[in-house]
């Protein structure tokens, strides 16, 4: 989705502006993208919510979006993302983006390509004439704090299902009516046998991290695996 990140700096950016996007082709090969916890309600009525690990062993949600490569199945050819459809924080995040640096401080970049130049779209500029964040930029600084406030939490939450031994990981198949199939790798579901012989102990724990709701909206959003490949 993000082609050429560079980092938004006042010297450098004080005359730019960010401009606005109607449609979603730039999410349309996305197959996948991380959400969050407060997104669990909404995303459950539309995606799969699977569970993924890197390579470091940090845990993290997922939405799918597509079994195809680089397809993704709600955004048409015009590039508008399907009606009644949630769309995810990740993606409406775009062009924006925190970078990671060594020190493990963050900064906020953005797709290069979103950048334009003028006083015409001066209600999207980056800067004021004083070289001071507009509210614009503030608004999206919110956003994107709130956001990876919400990804650190997430990630807690399923590590947390994985100390309680309750996360397995699966592979799932999707067959299309012309009797295609498709296998889908590498990602993690709740185990609903575990969850219901977990010791009382446990399950009052569980209770304490409001855990059993979000557990519920993960176990309902995999019945959208197969409705996917009906579409």
């Amino acid at each position: 989705m993000y082609k050429n990140i560079e980092l938004i700096h006042t010297l450098t950016h004080k005359e730019s502006f960010v401009k606005a996007f109607d449609n979603f082709t730039y999410a349309k090969e996305m197959i996948s993208t991380p959400i969050t916890i407060a997104e669990f309600y909404e995303c459950c009525k539309d995606y799969p919510i699977l569970f993924v690990k890197d390579a470091e062993g940090n845990w993290s949600a997922s939405a799918m979006l597509g079994f195809k490569e680089k397809e993704n199945i709600f955004v048409d050819e015009n590039g508008t993302w399907e009606n009644l459809r949630y769309v995810p924080a990740s993606i409406r995040r775009y062009p924006f983006i925190f970078v990671n640096h060594e020190d493990n401080k963050l900064s906020l970049g953005l797709d290069s390509s979103a950048k334009s130049a003028g006083e015409s779209k001066s209600d999207r500029k980056l800067f004021d004439e004083e070289g001071k964040p507009s509210e614009f930029l503030t608004g999206v600084m919110n956003f994107m704090n709130q956001f990876q406030a919400d990804a650190g939490t997430s990630g807690q939450f399923i590590k947390q299902l994985d100390q309680w031994g309750l996360l397995e990981e699966k592979t799932a198949q999707i067959v299309t009516p012309d009797q295609t199939s498709y296998q889908i790798n590498g990602f993690y579901v709740v185990n609903e046998e575990k969850l219901q012989h977990l010791s009382k102990k446990k399950k009052q724990e569980m209770c304490d991290h409001n855990a059993f709701q979000l557990i519920t909206a993960h176990l309902i959003s995999l019945s959208n695996v197969q409705r996917m490949g009906m579409r």
